[in-house]
């Protein structure tokens, strides 16, 4: 009799099977194969939290076919993925598989039993955990199986459940208050707090103008060099204006000059720490702007064909092993020169740093990407691939060394203007680069004149230039999951899902490589901090996923910890139900507008389709319009248009005296016949931003839609295939596609 062998993917099964033979049945999974149940709660709150796991439709012919394997082997190895959802994965396989208790006559039910139930028929189940797909650690994993860790299993369902509870509590309530279909999660509501936060910065902020000066200097024998005004008598200049500016010119070019002083350093730049999850994903967002999704799809592909370690890590770790490997591999390729004494052993920052033993590295150091073939993997793996490859070699490498220069030239009135140069010294880890062809950055090549202390200078020239100081930056993927991380909320398996959730439900918009928060944002998250502060608090989030570390090393029990959250979070929830009124919730801003009805303020309101105006007296006065339009506009309730005299967007072609007006659904904005619901035509309703496709010179740039997000395209799509994910308006970009921030291949 064979074993059968259960991981979760066919690519993972395909790797495997070329390494263990012909004694080992290879099958997967497809990921989960149980779970709470869609509709309903799921958790029985009065039982210790006790879940009801379903099995979904689409696992169920896995499941059957898995059950038929199981007759004819000898034993079945759990061979999911090394950290809490594989560890979880396993454990489901092996109740249903036989390795657990079942409550009678219902299989979809089952439900999670003790810690002595999970070791029932443990003869039949082996456990096996590895970090990488090569034949060396698949083999010696396989050499010493071990059963399933408990803590683990734990700690996702303690995640599962608290996650479940937040947003099958909260959700409905949002629906009632707020809007349907809103939904609230215990850590993507927190992501969301973020977004909005930094949008109001960006809001509050006021503009500054500012003035900077370069100077251009000679000296008597010709040697030149810019420099920035920097200081009068060592107390910085503050050049507020242009008249300020123009007075200040003329005392600079009326000014003699010398070296005043030369300083120069030998300055270090050391290499970075090995990828775990978030660098990664942050490496990847900065210099190819891919998202944490794509990064991860990547990742996960290249970990399954056995070309990269485990992805989802927040460990430094190497193995002695791949050191060793790596130095040799510098050693042979660049030269011993380049090496430190010892192999370079990083410490984690990170107290809870857990689950996978290594930072993500290659498995092989033969597979580089200048002279190995890489025709099977795609773009986007060769992309995330070539970060990991290099990284993994820098980090063993000596530091840069720079040689550096600073000028300081000063005026008979003590200003002072500097300049700061460098000169690479000693490549270091700099030096993989020439390995696949990277030049060096043209920083690294700014030399300087030689000078002398006390030499004359002659100021052949000075350019001011105006500034402004800029708001904040929005947060994107790589910042988004930067500041997640230092805040200590989401762990490397939850950083992709949160950010494409928040995508999802409509909270924010992707706007080029940048997240904006849409106005529904801003109300929920409002209600939340209010009523709702632990939800979306970031200290207390991140406690908790202290308390869901400590569950997963077996320092915790997991009901406790799900206790002490609920009983508070459910009577916040009861007695906030009840106080709560959607037209406080839902309200905006103030206007300095009145009410054409009562006289008292209108104020910006969210409605179901979107943002309007409404009498601040509400529910006494119903009165209420869209936003923009004319006072004398019809609305309902909701604030939305009821026009006696619509616009005529085009005749109607299925009815005598039917024209196309503009109607508004929960879908977006559509154009349908006047005659409805005599005539049930409609079209599509192209919303256009005022000039001509760039690429055909005869369409029109319309809005559109396309992974939750907005993009511009060509009317004439599919005869002109333009897009572009900014808006051409916005960045003076009419005649050239390449410079219109093309849609992703």
């Amino acid at each position: 009799m064979s074993k059968l062998v259960i991981v979760e993917s066919p690519t993972k099964a395909k790797t495997l099977s070329g390494i263990l033979g012909k004694d080992y049945k290879i099958k997967a999974s497809m990921g989960h194969i149980r779970d709470l149940p869609k509709s309903g709660l799921g958790v029985d709150v009065e039982k210790n939290f006790e879940p009801e796991y379903v099995v979904p439709d689409r696992a169920k012919k896995t499941i059957s076919e898995l059950k038929k394997l199981t007759k004819d082997s000898e034993k079945i190895v759990l061979a999911t993925d090394p950290d809490r959802e594989g560890e979880a994965i396993a454990w489901h396989l092996s109740v249903l598989l036989g390795g657990g208790k079942v409550d009678k006559g219902d299989e979809a039910g089952i439900k999670r039993k003790s810690k002595r139930a999970r070791e029932t028929n443990d003869n039949l189940f082996e456990r096996v955990v590895f970090h990488e797909m090569t034949k060396e650690a698949v083999l010696d994993a396989f050499s010493h199986p071990s059963k399933l860790n408990d803590d683990l299993v734990d700690a996702q369902q303690a995640r599962r459940i608290l996650d479940r509870l937040v947003g099958y509590k909260l959700s409905p309530l949002l629906w009632k208050k707020v809007r349907y279909g809103l939904s609230a999660g215990r850590v993507q509501s927190v992501a969301v707090r973020l977004i909005v936060e930094r949008e109001r910065e960006r809001q509050a902020f006021k503009s500054e103008e500012y003035w900077t000066m370069e100077g251009e200097f000679e000296s008597k024998e010709g040697k030149n060099i810019k420099a920035q005004l920097n200081d009068l008598s060592e107390k910085k200049l503050e050049i507020k204006n242009k008249e300020q500016a123009e007075e200040l010119e003329k005392k600079l070019k009326a000014g003699t000059y010398k070296v005043s002083a030369v300083k120069k350093t030998e300055r270090q730049r050391k290499p970075y720490a090995p990828f775990r999850t978030s660098t990664l994903q942050q490496s990847a967002a900065n210099v190819f702007g891919f998202s944490a999704k794509r990064t991860m799809s990547a990742a996960q592909k290249l970990f399954e064909s056995g070309f990269i370690t485990y992805h989802r890590t927040d460990s430094l770790n190497l193995s002695p092993v791949f050191i060793s490997t790596a130095r040799q591999f510098i050693g042979k390729q660049l030269g011993e020169k380049y090496l430190p004494e010892k192999g370079v052993f990083y410490k984690n920052g990170s107290k809870n740093a857990q689950e996978a033993h290594e930072a993500i590295r290659p498995t092989n150091l033969k597979n580089d990407i200048t002279e190995f073939n890489l025709k099977g993997l795609s773009s986007d793996e060769q992309k995330i691939y070539s970060l990991v490859w290099k990284r993994s070699l820098e980090c063993q490498m000596l530091p840069a060394v720079y040689n550096q220069t600073n000028v300081t030239i000063s005026s008979n009135e003590g200003y002072n203007f500097k300049a700061i140069g460098s000169v690479i010294k000693f490549e270091g880890w700099l030096a993989v680069g020439r390995l696949i062809g990277i030049e060096m950055d043209s920083e690294d090549m700014n030399k300087l004149p030689e000078l002398e202390e006390g030499e004359s200078m002659n100021m052949k020239n000075l350019v001011s230039e105006q500034h402004f100081t800029q708001q904040p930056a929005r947060y994107s993927d790589a910042t988004l999951i930067k500041a997640l991380e230092e805040l200590g909320i989401g762990r490397p398996s939850t950083y992709a899902p949160i950010i494409s959730t928040i995508q999802d439900r409509g909270y924010v918009e992707k706007t080029g490589k940048y997240f904006a928060p849409e106005d529904v944002a801003f109300v929920v998250n409002d209600l939340l901090i209010k009523y709702f502060s632990d939800v979306v608090n970031y200290e207390f989030t991140a406690e908790m996923e202290k308390k869901l570390d400590s569950i997963a090393q077996g320092e915790t029990e997991w009901v406790p910890v799900i206790r002490d959250f609920y009983g508070p979070f459910q009577k916040e929830l009861t007695d906030k139900e009840k106080m709560l009124q959607k037209a406080d919730v839902t309200t905006l801003s103030e206007t300095d507008e009145k009410c054409p009805e009562c006289g008292r303020m209108l104020v910006v309101k969210l409605g179901k389709y979107g943002k309007f105006l409404s009498c601040s007296g509400y529910p006494e006065c119903k009165y209420a319009r869209p936003l923009g339009e004319k006072a004398n506009a019809e609305t309902d309730e909701e604030g939305n248009p009821v026009d006696k005299q619509p616009e005529n967007y085009g005749k109607c072609p299925n009815c005598e005296d039917g024209v196309f007006v503009l109607k508004t659904s929960k879908f977006g904005k559509f154009l349908a016949c006047s005659n409805y619901p005599k005539c049930k035509t409609t079209q599509k309703y192209l919303e256009k931003i005022g000039i001509k496709c760039p690429k055909c010179k005869e369409g029109d740039v319309i809005i559109k839609k396309a992974r939750g997000r907005n993009f511009y395209g060509c009317s004439r799509f599919p005869d002109c295939d333009y897009s572009s994910w900014k808006n051409p308006l916005q960045n003076n970009v009419v005649n050239d596609k390449n410079k219109s921030g093309d849609l992703e291949a």
